[in-house]
């Protein structure tokens, strides 16, 4: 899993074409934070895709021992290949981006990990699972 964490570091490359896979749409978001331990739950909207690149937002609620707190903001990503996508979240109220490597499978089902990373190493990481919703 580490290894992933750390492929997903690196910065997309734009990508020209047909999109590998349709993304547009709203989707369903859950994810776990593995330390400290928190839930996430909410929306991600892909409004955006040209060829492999896509740009969206993230609508969630983090739930930890401190009680909800709503995180939002603008999401960018590329669809690798038709079975994998990787896509940064800038959420307002923290200085990183947590990166995110997911598989797409049947049902239009994403699930993966992603990593909060600052100028000394992963400050956060987690898993998620987004299901799609409806279309644009």
């Amino acid at each position: 899993m580490l290894a992933a964490l750390l492929w997903g570091c690196t910065a997309p490359v734009s990508g020209t074409g047909a999109p590998p896979v349709d993304l547009l749409g709203t989707w369903t978001y859950k994810g776990d934070q593995a330390n400290p331990p928190a839930t996430l739950d909410g929306t991600l909207t892909i409004t955006s895709q040209s060829g492999q690149d896509f740009t969206g937002t993230l609508d969630v609620t983090q739930t930890d021992v401190s009680g909800p707190h709503p995180l939002s903001g603008p999401v960018t990503g590329r669809a690798l290949d038709a079975t994998s996508v990787d896509f940064d979240v800038f959420f307002t109220v923290e200085t990183a981006a947590r990166r995110h490597l997911g598989t797409v499978k049947m049902d239009s089902l994403t699930n993966g990990t992603w990593v909060e990373s600052g100028p000394s190493g992963p400050i956060a990481t987690g898993s998620f699972k987004s299901k799609w919703q409806s279309g644009p």
